[in-house]
């Protein structure tokens, strides 16, 4: 069977209390993701810890379309009395994203399955503020300069833009990697060195703890 990924992306990003954390987290892979993964129309997920950045805890659930995650079954299963957190989250930050930019499988041999693999070991995912009035530089940018920069980057399985629907409005971006020396390599450091990167720079804003460097914890499909 091969695996698709889809066009909608529903992200999750939690913090809990000390001591109180394992308990959490064991929560978060055994019953919430485990059950949204259940849901008709999702296609994979997967659970992730912080590398560096903010928040601590991260899940990924990729869909078909974003209206999965609107629809009578999923919203039932969020309303059902075991998805109830046992523990309070300190944050907790709910992205509802539609996919805007393709996902550039890898062009690299190492990785011939990657449209059907899930979502990688390691990955940097980004939450920026960009000005109206620099949203077609910044489209282009991706477009034009980071995109096809990022697809020479060895390790990079993967790299996918999204706007959200629901959330703050933000650019989303999943790079997904195969670990995290990808970020040490002399192609990454070229892609984030063009005069184009440095003059989107200048006006884009990164939420706080933005981006984000994950590793992957629980991996379902």
């Amino acid at each position: 069977m091969v695996r698709t990924h889809g066009m909608g992306l529903l992200a999750e990003m939690f913090d809990f209390a000390e001591g109180e954390e394992v308990e959490a987290r064991a929560w978060l892979d055994e019953v919430r993701l485990t059950r949204m993964l259940e849901a008709s129309g999702v296609n994979g997920g997967a659970s992730y810890e912080v590398i560096d950045g903010a928040p601590r805890y991260l899940n990924l659930l990729e869909a078909e379309n974003v209206h999965v995650f609107y629809g009578e079954e999923f919203a039932s299963l969020m309303d059902s009395d075991d998805m109830r957190f046992p523990v309070a989250p300190t944050t907790h930050i709910r992205l509802v994203c539609a996919q805007v930019y393709p996902g550039l499988p890898a062009r690299q041999p190492d990785f011939p399955s990657v449209d059907a693999a899930g979502l990688g070991p390691v990955i940097q995912f980004g939450r920026i503020n960009v000005p109206e009035e620099n949203l077609g530089d910044f489209n282009g940018w991706y477009s034009c300069d980071r995109g096809p920069l990022c697809e020479k980057v060895p390790g990079v399985r993967r790299m996918r833009r999204y706007n959200t629907v629901e959330g703050p409005r933000l650019m989303i971006v999943l790079y997904e990697m195969e670990d995290e020396s990808v970020r040490e390599t002399p192609e990454w450091k070229h892609m984030n060195a063009s005069e184009w990167t440095a003059r989107v720079r200048s006006y884009y804003q990164q939420e706080p703890g933005s981006p984000g460097v994950y590793k992957r914890r629980g991996y379902a499909r």
